[in-house]
């Protein structure tokens, strides 16, 4: 098998924000997509595993990401940047536009091979979560679950939060946990995105 600590970026970039299908890159190549709760640190995520602070837009406001963002990775693959789920403080307009784009690509984007699903570890995951979750997988979809910002839990909190991660989310093992501030688990992210692309 290989290693996890094989995979290296040597380019990534922005590509486009896309609001409906018709607007998605036209370059056939696999896509991963990073969803989660709004403010769970997807974009600041996105821009450890790329190497390049600042390449995705962050925000302390939740509902920052309202379209879906391409980058391309190695001229090869893109991820994508989805609206986070919940959008806190927007219209109801506006979250009803969001949740319909997310719903479509979701649902219909041809070249999207998985979806990598952020929760906060500090939270374990709300009912959104799991409702969320179970959504990508009836539409048949590969889910990676992941629990974000473990920097921010101490030991005895980080092992009580994963198990009820697992339980909550019905994993058989328990989820991969990262840090964009530590650099931890994105190696093995990085393997389970290349993972998803190669099947």
């Amino acid at each position: 098998m290989t290693e996890p600590q094989s995979f290296s970026v040597f380019s990534a970039y922005f590509v486009k924000s896309a609001v409906s299908l018709k607007d998605l890159p036209q370059e056939r190549l696999p896509q991963v997509a990073f969803l989660g709760r709004s403010n769970v640190g997807k974009s600041t995520l996105l821009n450890a595993i790329m190497g390049k602070k600042g390449l995705v837009k962050t925000s302390s406001t939740p509902g920052k990401t309202r379209e879906l963002n391409f980058f391309k990775v190695n001229e090869s693959f893109y991820l994508v940047d989805l609206p986070g789920v919940g959008y806190a403080k927007l219209s109801f307009k506006t979250r009803d536009q969001m949740t319909k784009s997310v719903e479509d690509y979701l649902e219909k984007a041809e070249d999207l091979q998985g979806v990598v699903y952020l929760i906060d570890i500090r939270h374990a995951g709300t009912s959104l979560d799991v409702e969320t979750v179970e959504y990508i997988r009836n539409k048949g979809l590969p889910v990676l679950l992941v629990a974000n910002k473990e920097d921010k839990v101490n030991r005895k909190e980080f092992i009580k939060n994963m198990k009820l991660i697992q339980e909550k989310f019905r994993l058989e093992e328990k989820p991969l946990s990262v840090s964009a501030v530590s650099k931890k688990g994105l190696d093995i992210l990085w393997f389970e995105i290349i993972n998803a692309i190669r099947n």
